[in-house]
């Protein structure tokens, strides 16, 4: 199994060739994959990342939630290097923040992370062992510890590992979804 860091080299340099193109239509097969979830089609409260660069996007995600009615949170990181996540109602009110990320501002209401019934996470990786593999900050990692909704992993299908090496503390997936399939935990 190769290690954390040339996973990361190996995603990046396939990221690297992907077109908009081919990113903008995987990126809509992943939709149509979220969008005929029963558990998002039944959540009030949803968490998403709010995509950068070739990230599987999530900014039409956000719009559409919004269209039907769901309550939206989206992450913001704090000077302690905690995450913590704020009720947007419309894109307007995210701005470019830390790390160039799109992101709300502080005097936006704060959601708990109980409260979400959904969250879709970002990764550099997954495994369909539901590891995830992240940037290397553990942000993500610390935040999910404290909700127990489901966690979504949301990726391409060339992000996707038969397994992928994992500490104690790394939260696992309960779903991976890509533009060719959504994997389950049993």
């Amino acid at each position: 199994m190769d290690s954390k860091e040339a996973i990361r080299a190996m995603i990046k340099d396939k990221f690297s060739y992907l077109n908009g193109t081919d990113k903008l239509s995987m990126d809509k097969k992943i939709r149509k994959n979220i969008y005929k979830l029963k558990e998002y089609q039944k959540a009030n409260t949803i968490f998403s990342y709010v995509s950068k660069d070739k990230e599987v996007d999530t900014l039409k995600l956000i719009s559409h939630s919004f269209e039907i009615n769901k309550i939206v949170g989206v992450p913001l990181i704090k000077e302690n290097h905690e995450l913590i996540t704020k009720k947007i109602q419309n894109l307007g009110q995210l701005n470019i923040g830390k790390f160039n990320i799109l992101e709300p501002s502080e005097n936006l209401k704060t959601i708990d992370p109980n409260d979400f019934e959904i969250l879709f996470v970002p990764g550099l990786a997954f495994g369909t062992g539901f590891e995830r593999l992240g940037r290397g900050g553990g942000y993500f990692d610390r935040f999910l510890t404290k909700s127990s909704g489901i966690k979504i992993g949301l990726a391409y299908e060339f992000q996707v590992f038969s397994s992928l090496p994992s500490l104690d503390y790394d939260i696992k997936m309960d779903m991976i979804i890509t533009n060719e399939r959504i994997i389950c935990r049993a």
